[in-house]
């Protein structure tokens, strides 16, 4: 499956990067990478929330592995 870069605007809802750590969360990576300020960007990560409010990460079900479509 390989590593990717992501950056996106989830600080707000999880501070720092090793909140992340272990998490199945669902992101997108067939997308083109994308220049951002920080550096080159290589997916999504999707997250739910509304306009202003914080951010819910989508978990992976159990049951789901590593590299599985989303459908």
């Amino acid at each position: 499956l390989g590593k990717r870069q992501i950056f996106s605007g989830i600080r707000g809802s999880y501070g720092e990067p090793e909140a992340l750590v272990g998490r199945s969360v669902v992101f997108i990576a067939n997308l083109a990478p994308r220049k951002m300020r920080f550096g080159l960007s290589e997916g999504m990560i999707l997250s739910a929330g509304f306009d202003g409010g914080a951010l819910a990460l989508l978990d992976a079900d159990s049951g789901a592995q590593p590299g599985m479509p989303v459908r």
